[in-house]
């Protein structure tokens, strides 16, 4: 196998990229890389999807393994706010996923296809709004359950929450206890029960 075949796939033993994602983290062109990426799916060794303009790649084998935690990407500029929320969450039952804005937000769900999403409204770039309003758009992310966790407690941001088909809706301050169960009643999974006591 060539080095830059191999180079390729230890960036996606980390997890699904985009092909930003690999080009930055590779030390060749986009044009070099994506070469060497359609020569590994020709091996059946790698394989791709494509969600909007974006092309998401992972490794074959990725695709088979059956993960048993729940995958939660939380969205938030608050540093605090997202440390409250990973010590709340034990980490045999949940895998943390971390965005600061909603752009980075995007990328992850794209590529992490977490169980649900934890998303602050007021953020840098694009907001949790915008951030719902594109998920909603692609057939890999529409479902994804989002909670909404913001400082607007107006009636007017809980309404246009509910029209976008929000899941759920939690107002600054919070008890992380709450947010738990909350997590527990959106998922509502008999998968998932068991595990979240």
């Amino acid at each position: 196998m060539h080095w830059r075949e191999n180079e390729l796939i230890n960036i996606l033993k980390k997890g699904r990229s985009t092909t930003s994602d690999i080009v930055s983290g590779a030390n060749m062109s986009k044009v070099t890389a994506l070469k060497y990426l359609e020569l590994l799916k020709e091996k059946n060794l790698v394989d791709n999807e494509v969600i909007g303009s974006t092309k998401v790649w992972f490794l074959k084998t990725d695709e088979e393994k059956i993960e048993n935690k729940i995958k939660v990407l939380l969205v938030d500029d608050d540093e605090n706010v997202i440390t409250i929320i990973k010590e709340s969450l034990e980490p045999e039952i949940f895998e943390i996923f971390e965005a600061v804005n909603g752009k980075e937000a995007l990328g992850m769900a794209f590529t992490k296809s977490p169980d649900i999403l934890i998303l602050d409204i007021m953020m840098p770039d694009m907001d949790g709004y915008s951030v719902c309003e594109e998920l909603k758009k692609h057939d890999n992310t529409r479902n994804t359950p989002i909670i909404i966790l913001t400082a607007k407690a107006g009636i007017d941001d809980k309404l246009k929450a509910m029209d976008m088909g929000i899941n759920d809706y939690i107002v600054k301050p919070f008890d992380p206890r709450e947010l738990r169960g909350r997590i527990k009643m959106v998922l509502n999974w008999p998968s998932t029960t068991n595990r979240i006591k």
